[in-house]
This record gives C-alpha cells, structure tokens and sequence, in this order.
C-alpha cells in the first residue's frame, strides 16, 4: 500500500475518533500522569463513547466459571484466542493463575460471540530492492486465506479408536516426513577450503616456532591443526531423525497446549513458503528471537505444516549435557557465540570449517535458519542485525557455491515471552546466569506451570539473495561487478553490501511482528494511565490504538473484540497489572467501575515496558519528530505560555533535529530500510503529523541569507515553512508520541550528565555503566522520575557506545589493568561543556 493510502486509511481513523471523541482520551496527558482520571476531557470524551461502562460490567456481573475442557480434539475451530479457525473459531479458556482477577476466571466475555478484525497481510518483499521476488509466490487471495492454529488436531467423525484416544500421538505419527537431510563431516574435511586452511595455520604455528617447513616437527604440527578441524566439525554435528521429531512434536503439543492459547500462522505465508521450497532453490530463514521457545516453535510449527524442517545455528551456550543431544538431533549446530578468541587474534580454522559447513548444507538444498540479531532481544523490540552468519550465505551466492538463495524474515511473537523475569533481572544489571542442567529442567517446569497467551508465526515473503545483490549499487557509486569478482580493493564495498541486506531483513522481520493485545495493554498503561484507568475507558482507548495500527499497515495478533482483547491481556499479566472486582450494592447497581494499575515497582515493571516497546515501531518516526517538535516549542515557552493557536517553523530546522534524535538512538532501532533515506522516513513521519492535524503544511518562500546582504548579485534560498497546531488536542497527540521515547531518552540525558564524573580520573566501562545505574536507581527512589525503567543497563551501555562513536568519549587500555578505560575527548573537559552536551538532550524531554 502507498504512503497516499495510508495517509487516507489513517486520516478516515482520526475523522471518525475526532466526533466520537476518543482520540482525544486516548491522547490526554501521555505524559503527565499527575492529571486525574476522571478529569473533565476524559469524562466528555467517553459520555460519547460507544461502549459505556454499564454494557462492560454487566456482561462481567454475568460471566460465569466453567470447567476448563479436557481436551483439544474436538474438531470445532481454533483452540485460541488468536485467529485461527477464523469466523468460526471459539475463544478457548486460560489456565486461572490470576486470583487477583476473580471476575474473570470464567472468561465469560471472552466466550462471547468473535468480532473480526481486518487483519494486514505484512511481509511482502521490497518493491524497490526485490521487484521480481516480489511478484513470486504471492496472489490476491492470501490476505483472506485465515490462519491456521497449529496446536487444533482436527479429527474425522470416522476415526479409528487409537486416533480418538491418543490424537496427539496420531497427528505426529501422521505427518509426512518424506524430506532427506544430510550429515557433512566428510564433505567438510574434504573440502578444499579446510584444506588450505589448515596448510595456512601449519604454516603460521611454524613460523611462530622458528622452525622451518619439511622437517619432522611439521609433521606432528599438521596432526595436531587437523585433529582441530576434526573436532571443530565434530562440534558442528547435527542431524534429523524422523522418529525423534515425531516423538518430539507430540511431546510439545501437550507442553504448548498448557503453555499457550493457540499457535497461529497465516495460510498464505506457509503456501509462499512451500511454493518457494518447490523451485529447488535453498532457503534460509531468518526470524527475530525473543524466548528459547522460538527454535521449538518454528520446528513444531514446519513439522505440522509438512515442511522441510531447518538446520538452526544455535549457541553454544545450550551446549550441555543430555539437552545438547537432544538439540542436535532435531537438526540445530552449535556455533560460538564468539568466532574468536579473547585475544583479538582471528580464528580462521573456526571461520573456515563454519564456512564452508553452512555451504555445504546449502548445496545440499538444505533449509537454513539462524537469528538476525544473534541473542535475544531484552527490550522486545528487533535488535541491530548481525550480519556474520548472512555473509556466508552472501559470500555462497558471490562465489558461485549455489546459484542463488532465497531469504525468509520470519517474526515469532507471544502475549508474553516466557524468559520476560529472566531479562527485567538482567536489565537491573544483575550478570546474565549461563545456561546449565538445572536451569534446562527449571525452564520445562516454568512451561509447565504458567502461561505465554496466545503465539504466533509470521513468514515473510522469499527473495531472491542473487536479485538484492544485483540491484544493490544501483543509483550509486557502488561497482557491483568489482564486488561480484571479490577483489581485496572493494571489502569495503562488500561489507556495505552485507551489512545493507541484514538491515533490510531486520526492517522486514520488525514490519512483519503483530502487535499483540498485550503489547496495546501495557503501552496505554505506561504511557498515560500509569496510576490506573477505569476499564470502560481503557477499552476505548484500546479501540483507538488498534485503529491507528491497521491504519498505518501493522497487524494485530488477534481476533475479537476489544473488551475481550483487553480481559485477555489483563489475564495473561495478571502479575503487573491489578484488576478490582466490580462493586455492585444489594439492588445490582454498579458502585465503583472496575480499575486496572499497573505495577510499576522494579523489576516488574521491565514486564510491562518490553510488551509495550513492540508498539513503539508502528509510531516511531512521528515519536522521533515529537521529540524534535518539542524541543523547538520548549525554545518559544513563552509565546507558548501566553498563545494558543499556531506556531511557525521552518520545516528544514525540524528535520535535523530529528536527524540528530535518530543519531543518538541508533544502537536502538531500525529506523527505515537501506533502500529509503533518513530523510524520506522524516517526511513521510510529518505527512502523517500533518494527517494527524499536529502539523500543517506551509508554503515554500524565498530567504536571502544573512552573508549576502551586500552581495550585489541577488542570491536567495527557498525554505519550507510549517505550523505547530497548539489546539489542546494536538497537545494531547504530541504528549503520547513523545512519551512513547521519553524514558529512553531520559536514559541517555542520566548518562550523559554522569559523564562528570570522568573529569578527574578515567574509569573503567564496566564501571562507569555500574555508577550511572546505581545513579539512575537513586533518582527514582527519591520521586525525581516517574519512569522505573529508566533504571536499566542496557540502554545505558549503548549510550556510551555512542558517545564513543561520536568522539565525546575516548576509551583506552591501561597498563597493568584489565578492560577498557573511558576518559572525556579534549572539547569536552570542563563541566560547562558536560552540561551543554546533556542540554541538548534534555531539550528533547519534558
């Protein structure tokens, strides 16, 4: 869909909000939790909602608590909450872990009659980067194809009585399994590549002895370098087994059917996929990573699906006992998490045997998978790419290993991941556990005993690897030939090359995650309503939010109403957000509404904010040019004070201070694809700003600049001017988007007023990050911020890491210690320009 489109799409939802009166509730006072929640705005805004608080309680006053069904066989529609069956499909029942939430048990309303809604069908390939691929696979009729819920067995009304009784067992043994897979030691070994490799390193051990080549030390060098290949392959080892996999798949079903609502994937990404597998072609997937559950899913999710299962890079951090050979014989390889050695030096023995393993499988038309952004994400949002493992699958098609490779960005999503504690301990700075026995066997307990909501798969559109690098230096400087003839002089080139594609896959996989009605839950309950909302009213707001997503093309990740969507959410984190029992008196009237609060303490708030970090993307270029309109509206305080009504800017000054906001957060996010500028994505940022009625478009006008007022020859410029709506409502717009980025600013602002405390002595990074934190933890629990989550670490280590990239920070070895040591740069050693540098920061935050 064209930006036009949306831009209509979004303005018909703003048009219809407008005169109901909701957007202007959703919106109050993002920012400013002190307003009550039954100030004068909210309560007109709702007098004219459609959905009173009456009609919500009184269909929770009848909700009853029934019996939790014993089975998942029976054939009608979709387990789930999610999509499903579609139509027909019936919302299932929660495990009741929340009893908190008394009125709820039942789920009466989520038992209630489904309300479509009209999904977006993502995914598709860039139009620019991929023409061609982009006209594969696809047809008119996917986005209405519906969803299949992987855990709903469907069972024939004849079946026999082994099928009735063990369904599961049946389903597994049933599915077809009539793939080859290969095991690659020989052909590794064999390869001339190790082979060279490992006559390099001789050579290199050598000449590091001092002795000389052809004499009897060599010999026993060579053996030793060759026993290394061989185990660096044996490391490597993997396989499928198909009665294993079976095994396997029934063992899951009956974990995920206590784990999860329902395990959705969409009809038409599993045919793109299958027809894709069909071309003899090797595919390789790369989904985004949030949970340990993600390899499982994708493998129970292909396997039912009748797919080609994949061989899956993991780490080798899961390398231990009696979990290893489990993992290896569903098909995954264990690689490091560090190619090299502390020591700095390359491996290039590892490298080698790596290399030419994943290109072997890929000969073999082997289906690949590994993670874009290497570990897990801890905030929720997709991570910066790593692009290592790509540049094998790059350097394939270059070199003419295989002819070509199809590319599969893939986004796994759940209501709620099931390593969220795991990483709000690990965002308070507590050391990250390493993966043992016992923390393997307590993680199937976790499984067991809690619930994840609903889960889901998203398949992007195949591309073709040999297509992108052909259209990659089109329009640019950039020698493709050069690059294909793999020359030492274009490595720069070449790395551009790789580092584009991981972009563009990771804005793909980020395009392609739904929002799940947790993620809209918990980002109205940080953003405005931090000290509780009456349901009614957030229902309305939920409503609104999900609007605004379907507009801007980003699809939700389930399927009923909003009340329903919003009881769920509340169940699945029952434990960060408080939900009252209706109070009704003896005659049956409602006495006070029921309230949802979040739990804002730490570390259970870092549940709430990395559930509502995954709406953050659908918003963020407008979040990033409130942020900027802010700071030009904070330079006119006192016109703003005293007017109401307009404010000229020049839209040229806005766009670099959004420039410089994208700067400062570049470790975060993906702001926009390789194929588009930074410019682009700001511009089509403020055409929705300007749908929005935040922004209004002005005339171009002619400036003649300052330097030429005595230049004889008349020399002028043209600048765009726009305007800075002050009506309360657009306030109320620009307070939500630019609280969506507030705490993570406010992060950067911290640590860049601690920078200070390099003025006397260098420290140590470590340090240095352990101060700011503690320094973070000090101003919340002394009310001088509302955000909690500001008190995480991982922002603040990639503040630091920008700092350092812009030359505020220099870092050093110093003798006798170990680990790098910061210091200021020169420009930057006096407290005046620490304060100046966090000024400008500052600006941007309320």
């Amino acid at each position: 869909m064209d930006d036009e489109d949306t831009r209509r799409r979004i303005n018909d939802v703003f048009s219809k909000w407008e005169n109901n009166g909701p957007s202007a509730a959703a919106l109050e006072g993002a920012r400013n939790v002190s307003v009550a929640p039954r100030s004068e705005l909210w309560d007109q805004a709702y007098d004219a909602s459609e959905v009173s608080a009456s009609r919500v309680e009184r269909r929770m006053r009848q909700a009853r608590p029934r019996k939790r069904r014993g089975g998942r066989n029976d054939g009608g529609g979709s387990r789930g909450f999610g999509g499903g069956g579609g139509p027909a499909s019936t919302l299932g029942t929660l495990p009741p872990f929340a009893p908190s939430f008394s009125f709820a048990t039942g789920l009466g309303l989520l038992n209630s009659s489904r309300h479509e809604v009209d999904h977006q069908f993502c995914g598709r390939c860039c139009a620019d980067c991929t023409p061609v691929s982009r006209g594969k696979f696809y047809t008119d009729d996917m986005p209405s194809s519906g969803f299949k819920n992987v855990l709903n067995v469907r069972q024939a009304r004849n079946a026999s009585a082994v099928c009735q009784l063990c369904p599961f067992a049946y389903h597994s043994y049933a599915r077809s399994s009539s793939y080859s897979y290969s095991t690659l030691q020989k052909e590794v070994l064999s390869s001339n590549r190790v082979k060279a490799c490992i006559e390099e390193v001789v050579k290199e051990e050598m000449g590091v002895r001092g002795a000389e080549v052809a004499t009897p030390e060599e010999g026993s060098v060579r053996q030793s370098v060759s026993s290394r290949a061989t185990s660096v392959v044996s490391g490597l080892y993997s396989c499928v087994r198909t009665l294993g996999i079976r095994v396997q798949s029934w063992l899951l079903y009956h974990v995920f059917s206590h784990l999860m609502t329902s395990l959705d994937v969409r009809y038409g990404q599993l045919k793109m996929l299958r027809e894709a597998s069909r071309e003899g072609i090797p595919i390789v997937i790369v989904p985004t990573h949030r949970s340990h559950l993600d390899s499982l899913v994708m493998l129970f999710m292909m396997f039912n699906s009748e797919l080609k299962l994949p061989r899956i890079a993991a780490g080798d951090n899961l390398n231990i006992p009696i979990l290893a050979s489990v993992i290896r014989n569903h098909g995954s390889f264990f690689i490091r998490r560090r190619l090299d050695p502390d020591g700095g030096k390359k491996d290039t023995l590892y490298r080698s045997v790596l290399q030419e393993y994943m290109e072997q499988f890929l000969k073999k038309n082997e289906t690949l998978m590994f993670y874009i952004e290497g570990g897990r994400s801890r905030s929720g949002m997709v991570g910066l790419p790593k692009a290592g493992l790509l540049s094998v699958v790059v350097d394939a098609v270059i070199d003419g290993v295989v002819p070509d490779v199809y590319l599969v960005p893939a986004s796994i999503a759940y209501d709620r991941t099931i390593d969220a504690e795991t990483f709000a301990d690990e965002l308070m700075g507590h050391p990250k556990k390493p993966e043992t026995l016992r923390s393997a066997i307590s993680g199937l307990w976790r499984m067991l005993t809690t619930s994840v909501g609903q889960a889901r798969v998203d398949l992007g559109q195949p591309f073709s690897v040999n297509e992108y690098i052909r259209g990659h230096g089109k329009g640019s400087d950039t020698d493709m030939s050069r690059i294909m003839s793999r020359t030492d002089s274009v490595s720069t080139d070449h790395r551009g090359l790789v580092q584009s594609l991981a972009h563009h896959v990771s804005f793909s996989c980020q395009k392609l995650s739904p929002v799940m009605s947790t993620h809209i839950l918990a980002c109205l309950l940080v953003t405005r309503f931090r000290h509780g909302v009456e349901l009614s009213k957030l229902v309305q707001c939920f409503k609104w939010l999900q609007a605004c997503l379907l507009a801007r093309d980003w699809d939700v990740g389930y399927n009923c109403s909003a009340e329903e969507a919003v009881l769920h959410a509340c169940q699945v984190m029952s434990d960060v957000v408080v939900v009252s029992d209706v109070d009704v008196n003896a005659a049956g009237e409602v006495v006070e509404e029921v309230q949802v609060t979040p739990l804002l303490t730490l570390p259970k708030v870092f549940l709430l904010t990395t559930s509502a970090s995954q709406v953050l993307p659908a918003f963020l270029m407008e979040a990033v040019l409130a942020c900027s309109v802010h700071s030009m509206i904070y330079s006119n305080r006192d016109y703003i004070e005293n007017v109401t009504g307009e404010l000229t800017i020049v839209e040229s000054e806005l766009l670099d201070i959004a420039k410089e906001v994208c700067n400062l957060l570049r470790k975060e996010f993906v702001f926009h694809a390789p194929c588009q500028s930074l410019t682009e994505a700001l511009r089509s940022g403020v055409s929705l700003l300007e749908v929005e009625k935040v922004l209004a478009s002005g005339q171009a006008m002619r400036v003649r600049p300052e330097t030429d007022l005595w230049d004889e020859e008349e020399t002028y410029t043209y600048v765009t001017k726009m305007k800075i709506l002050l009506s309360a409502l657009s306030r109320q717009r620009l307070k939500f988007l630019q609280s969506l980025l507030c705490p993570l600013l406010e992060i950067y602002w911290v640590t860049a007023r601690l920078l200070c405390l390099l003025l006397d002595e260098p420290k140590e990074e470590s340090e240095f990050v352990a101060e700011v934190l503690k320094f973070a933890s000090q101003r919340f629990e002394r009310g001088l911020t509302k955000y909690s989550e500001t008190v995480a670490i991982n922002p603040i280590r990639n503040a630091v890491k920008v700092f350092l990239a812009d030359g505020v920070l220099t870092s050093e070895e110093v003798a006798g210690k170990t680990g790098q040591y910061l210091s200021l740069a020169d420009e930057y050693c006096s407290h005046g320009a620490v304060d100046d540098f966090a000024c400008t920061i500052n600006d941007l935050i309320l």
